[in-house]
């Protein structure tokens, strides 16, 4: 693994492969996201839109991209905020998207959080469910029915999820109903587990964003891809630097065996370029489609993980149109 993430990266396709293309990423402010930006500039995109939770951290953001890439004064790099913590401002970002992005060719939805703590998010839901799962839930539904018009039934959406949902035992204590309630409970706080939970979560909306992105004649209008670049060295993990050796300790260690930004970065720049007969693939470079597929049998391809997807995803979209009742229109769960 070390080796592979230092010296066996995938290599990125050649220059203006994106040559006049429009592309939106939430979560670039810093690390992956940041690093996925500064590929597309150098890689000949006309539009790079980035996010950020503030203004500033995203004036910020932009001008190290336009610094690392060259590209200050030519209008590349455009920023909007974006906070996901509440269904209100993640509908008002998506509703500003619409309304001012004319075309599109890739959204990357990147936002995540890591927490080793319980944190009660402000719509009643631990911050890790609301983040992870409901509000990207809520991003990607109000965001896919543009992206077929907008990108003209060419366009992607992807969706960084994490290689660890693969391991998570959705048999025994876990909870078979009410289950984003149930992890949002303080005594059910997972601790460490919560992150791969949430992100198994979220694995299932992507399975069901890819059926919604098919067409009546079964071709896909968009093409859904769910991603893992694997152990990357960002500051994704900033919750479990408790102290100044742990920090100490901890980077050194990622250093040596996680790979750069930069190198995590081709994952989801690669991730751009799939074909509509690859609309719902997991996308990863370190693990082939069979083994992946054998890894996640019983949390996701297996009948108990597929009729836990069908669980979340019924919860997920009830809890969402109570809030933003167009989203049942978009799930075609219109009674």
């Amino acid at each position: 693994m070390v080796w592979n993430n230092h010296f066996g990266l995938p290599a990125l396709p050649p220059p203006g492969t994106f040559k006049d293309q429009t592309i939106l990423i939430t979560g670039a402010s810093g690390g992956l996201g940041l690093a996925t930006a500064i590929h597309f500039v150098n890689l000949g995109a006309a539009s790079v839109i980035i996010t950020a939770r503030t203004q500033a951290k995203g004036d910020a953001a932009k001008a190290l991209i336009e610094e690392q890439t060259r590209s200050k004064g030519k209008g590349i790099v455009k920023v909007m905020e974006l906070e996901m913590g509440t269904y209100s401002s993640t509908k008002a970002f998506a509703d500003r998207v619409k309304a001012e992005v004319k075309t599109i060719d890739y959204v990357l939805l990147n936002s995540g959080i890591l927490n080793n703590k319980y944190n009660l998010g402000r719509e009643g839901y631990e911050e890790s469910i609301q983040i992870n799962v409901l509000s990207s839930a809520l991003l990607g539904l109000l965001l896919l029915p543009w992206i077929k018009v907008a990108g003209k039934g060419r366009a992607h959406l992807g969706v960084v999820t994490s290689g660890r949902h693969r391991a998570v035992d959705i048999d025994g204590a876990f909870p078979q109903q009410n289950i984003l309630e149930f992890f949002s409970q303080e005594e059910n706080f997972p601790g460490g587990q919560m992150y791969p939970i949430s992100k198994l979560l979220e694995q299932y909306i992507v399975n069901e964003l890819a059926k919604l992105a098919v067409g009546p004649d079964g071709t896909p209008q968009a093409i859904v891809n769910s991603m893992c670049p694997g152990l990357v060295a960002t500051d994704l993990g900033r919750a479990y630097m408790t102290g100044p050796i742990i920090t100490f300790f901890a980077n050194r260690v990622i250093a040596i065996v996680a790979k750069s930004s930069e190198g995590g970065a081709r994952t989801p720049v690669l991730a751009a370029l799939t074909t509509s007969v690859e609309n719902g693939k997991y996308i990863t470079h370190y693990q082939s489609d069979k083994d992946y597929k054998i890894a996640a049998e019983k949390s996701v391809f297996g009948e108990r993980g597929q009729k836990m997807q069908a669980q979340v995803w019924k919860e997920v979209i009830g809890i969402l149109a109570e809030k933003v009742p167009e989203v049942k229109d978009i799930a075609n769960l219109v009674a």
